[in-house]
């Protein structure tokens, strides 16, 4: 392995200078030395130690990613297409502007605060964080933090990237009442972020058209595998009872489909459903899945981006991304 002291010795300069050069400090050395060691190390083959630039440098070039899994879920949290795409977008961003992405799956914010000093993030991006978790991480941590998909009840300085999830639930309770339904239920893994905003449009659509909403419309799933897909079941007699079903993410969506079929329903003929998010399954599903489509691609950019921004001490600014429904086969029109 290729050391600072051989480079040193085959161009005949100090350790030091090399050093300099290597790490940054060319104010220090003649552009035509520095040119001389360059050449060197690209012919010798130098590979620079990632933690002696830590060292060296004020910023390390990497950014954290906070992902927490789910307590109660065995499955980690990269299981679920959506933050899968999403994480994948972040990494693609983080790369495009020249730093590293470390994942951080971590369920405290001690250890979080333990690992950002021990790498010495430049900061960190947080995703889907409970209110409480990230308060407690923003007065714990000196590092900028940009959230993604969490929603604060209180005036704060926090920057968070979100799709707007109120006119996204808004809009597929639009679309399903003009398509002629009025027993529609709403599915999601729990009441709070986003899904409770998706909840909020919905609901505000309904009453628009005269339809009375009542709070068992909004059934909560288990995360945990095995127990929804008995709870789906077990919601046959309520399911034949509705005409549409409004899922707050495409997974379960595409999930509940597959259990319904095996339980003896056409869709859309027997019961139409939609979903949230626009992921490449509902594509590919069969019937294809009508859905809302948010931006998992822009919404990665601009987390890095604002991040960036954060960094290098520029213009804070919060993003809120629209939403698109996309119309496909798994809603039927009928007489309301």
């Amino acid at each position: 392995m290729v050391r600072i002291k051989d480079i040193a010795e085959y161009v005949g300069v100090s350790t030091t200078t090399v050093s300099n050069v290597i790490h940054g400090k060319e104010q220090r050395v003649s552009d035509k030395t520095r040119k001389r060691i360059e050449e060197a190390v690209s012919k010798m083959g130098y590979v620079p130690s990632m933690s002696a630039l830590m060292l060296a440098q004020e910023r390390s070039g990497i950014i954290g990613v906070i992902l927490q899994n789910k307590e109660e879920d065995s499955r980690p949290a990269l299981a679920d297409p959506y933050y899968s795409e999403l994480v994948g977008y972040l990494d693609q961003f983080i790369k495009l502007n020249h730093h590293f992405m470390l994942m951080i799956t971590v369920p405290d914010v001690k250890e979080i605060i333990r690992q950002t000093i021990a790498w010495n993030l430049d900061g960190l991006i947080a995703c889907n964080l409970q209110e409480d978790f990230l308060i407690s991480l923003h007065e714990h941590c000196e590092k900028p933090i940009v959230s993604v998909d969490t929603y604060i009840n209180r005036k704060n300085n926090y920057i968070n990237i979100m799709t707007d999830d109120f006119d996204g639930g808004y809009q597929i309770g639009k679309y399903l009442t003009l398509m002629g339904h009025r027993k529609i239920l709403m599915l999601a893994d729990n009441d709070r972020g986003v899904d409770h905003y998706r909840w909020l449009g919905f609901k505000k659509a309904l009453r628009e058209s005269a339809i009375e909403v009542l709070q068992n419309q909004h059934i909560i799933l288990s995360p945990i595998y095995q127990e929804r897909m008995e709870q789906i079941e077990k919601m046959l007699p309520l399911f034949q009872q509705h005409t549409a079903l409004f899922f707050a993410s495409d997974f379960y969506a595409l999930e509940a489909c597959s259990v319904l079929r095996d339980m003896g329903f056409r869709i859309p003929e027997d019961i139409s459903v939609t979903g949230f998010d626009d992921l490449l399954y509902a594509r590919l599903a069969k019937p294809r899945l009508t859905t809302m489509h948010q931006s998992i691609e822009k919404k990665g950019e601009m987390a890095v981006m604002a991040l960036l921004s954060l960094i290098n001490q520029e213009e804070r600014q919060e993003w809120i991304l629209p939403v698109q429904l996309i119309e496909r086969e798994s809603v039927k029109r009928i007489k309301p």
